[in-house]
């Protein structure tokens, strides 16, 4: 059964407050039972702290030293909160992306980018169905580029997929003579 990790924050936050609520009330109940200078100590310092002012500061201490002690203990098991943010910027970015698409947090640095060749740009766009940028990323292609048969199914998917049936039918003839002189 899994846990709601909420669920144990909620216990240990309750655990904290229940260990200072029993030690204010023991304090406040028992520090008269306390023998010699100890008792004298512990009944000082409960009045002190139970009085205006400097009870609400005394709490306030306990509190942030918890906090700390907490955040610290967390940070420890948990290890470095370094983060990389990659953030898209500059006049190429769609004016109309939204703001949580231009950023991206990453624990370990990325690599560093690299840019496509044509031919993968080409296999994304129609993977996605941007036929326009598959035809923008196939005009950008050199004469011996679009001859390569890897390029030819490309060029064939494109054009199968715009309804352009006699330039698929004369990209399939040359798919077949370029597969045929390569064997």
């Amino acid at each position: 059964m899994n846990e709601d990790p909420r669920a144990k924050q909620i216990a240990v936050g309750a655990a904290i407050i229940l260990v200072l609520a029993l030690t204010v009330c023991g304090c406040l109940l028992g520090w008269g039972y306390l023998p010699g200078l100890l008792g004298e100590w512990v009944g000082t310092m409960v009045g002190v702290l139970t009085t205006p002012f400097f009870m609400e500061a005394s709490f306030i201490c306990i509190g942030l030293t918890v906090v700390v002690a907490l955040n610290s203990w967390r940070q420890s098991r948990d290890g470095d909160e370094l983060v990389y943010l990659e953030q898209l910027d500059g006049p190429d970015v769609p004016t109309d992306l939204p703001e949580h698409a231009t950023w991206a947090v990453y624990r370990e640095k990325p690599l560093p980018g690299e840019t496509p060749t044509l031919l993968t740009q080409v296999e994304g766009a129609l993977a996605i169905g941007d036929f326009q940028a598959a035809a923008d990323s196939i005009g950008e292609m050199s004469e011996a580029e679009l001859k390569r048969p890897e390029t030819l199914v490309l060029r064939l998917e494109l054009a199968k997929a715009t309804g352009k049936s006699d330039l698929a039918e004369r990209l399939e003839n040359e798919l077949k003579d370029a597969r045929s002189g390569d064997a």
